[in-house]
């Protein structure tokens, strides 16, 4: 009978691990291998779908131009690489030369009419596997294909996240409202959905984004309204300032802060008040943010609120108000009262906004 030892059992275990580190090494060497290869031959049909743009864009006569466009048309094929990289060249032209498309709108068209991108995109959303229905949704979009957007809507009930979330993404660029709305529900019922996957659809949205934010107001969660007020903050709403103004008085501390920052963004002198009130709250954000609203407004009773804010309790507060007050007082009238103050903690805030200010400026004060 064959006796156990430990130093056989750790023999046999190296050669097995060993082994499978091995590989492991080979598979990712041969994968790497792979992806360089597609790499390789992606750029290759890139570069030459280039040249056959400039060939049929800059040919000499139409003769000509007919011959490329037939050649362009013979190199693509039925092939779906070529025929897509043809079809990303083309939304490259059309979105980030302006130029081209102005002087060359016509011939862009015929190409545009070669490649038939809705034809091609739809077939695959139709037949193709789960990656290649995802990306055309997303091309879809690109080429703003409203007829196809019922097509896309069957994916928004998939039980597939990545089909779901394309579907969402290609209905938002197109316009489709209702569609956002739905998706939006179904983030605030699925926690896999993050913030940014939110936001990224809600500013990609193209239709009425005052009337989707009502409706988000209606019918969504407190946390996806927060969401699209972030999201469309930039966008200057003004006929959504009573949503904010309604926000603010959230016992909901996130959607409190969007709206607080919101409302301020505007910097206009009708939510003065209202602004001056949230440098009262509890929570430091929304005051942070009360301050930056008002430091657009700039009026005396801004000032007023400014220089009080200036002793708050959190030092980014006092630090924001103070150098709000530095930014905008040009005539130093409220920054010498504050430096005639006996708050420590103002002086110094002003302070510091001053040596800021003039190190920045390279010594001097402006």
């Amino acid at each position: 009978m064959v006796e156990f030892s430990y130093e056989v059992l750790a023999v046999v275990l190296m050669i097995i691990c060993a082994l499978v580190l091995s590989g492991e090494y080979l598979w990712l060497y041969l994968l790497s291998r792979r992806n360089e290869e597609y790499n390789r031959r992606h750029r290759k049909i890139a570069k030459h779908i280039s040249s056959l743009y400039d060939a049929i864009l800059y040919a000499a006569n139409d003769e000509s131009r007919q011959k490329e466009l037939e050649a362009f048309q013979d190199y693509i094929g039925e092939d779906f690489e070529r025929t897509d990289a043809a079809c990303v060249h083309f939304i490259y032209i059309r979105e980030n030369r302006k130029g081209i498309v102005e002087k060359k709108g016509e011939i862009l068209d015929r190409i545009l009419e070669a490649l038939s991108p809705v034809e091609f995109y739809n077939s695959k959303l139709e037949n193709g596997n789960r990656y290649e229905k995802c990306y055309a949704m997303r091309r879809l979009s690109d080429f703003s294909a409203v007829d196809s957007m019922e097509g896309i809507e069957t994916y928004l009930d998939s039980s597939k996240q990545d089909l779901v979330y394309n579907a969402a993404m290609a209905l938002s660029k197109l316009g489709n409202g209702e569609a956002v709305l739905k998706f939006m529900k179904v983030c605030q019922s699925n926690k896999k959905y993050s913030y940014r996957v939110i936001s990224e659809c809600m500013k990609s949205f193209t239709g009425d984004k005052e009337k989707l934010v009502r409706r988000i107001q209606e019918e969504c969660d407190e946390y996806i309204l927060s969401s699209a007020i972030k999201a469309y903050v930039e966008e200057d709403i003004e006929g959504l300032m009573d949503v904010y103004i309604a926000a603010m008085s959230s016992k909901n501390i996130s959607l409190k802060i969007s709206a607080t920052k919101a409302l301020a963004h505007f910097g206009k002198a009708e939510n003065e008040q209202k602004l001056i009130t949230a440098l009262n709250d509890k929570n430091w954000i929304v005051r942070l943010s009360a301050v930056d609203g008002l430091a657009r407004i700039a009026t005396d009773s801004a000032f007023e609120s400014l220089i009080q804010a200036t002793q708050d309790d959190e030092w980014w507060v006092r630090n924001a108000a103070a150098q709000a007050i530095v930014n905008r007082d040009f005539d130093l009238v409220y920054v010498e009262r504050v430096l005639s103050g006996y708050d420590k903690y103002a002086v110094d805030a002003v302070k510091n906004a001053l040596y800021k200010q003039v190190k920045m400026n390279g010594g001097a004060f402006q």
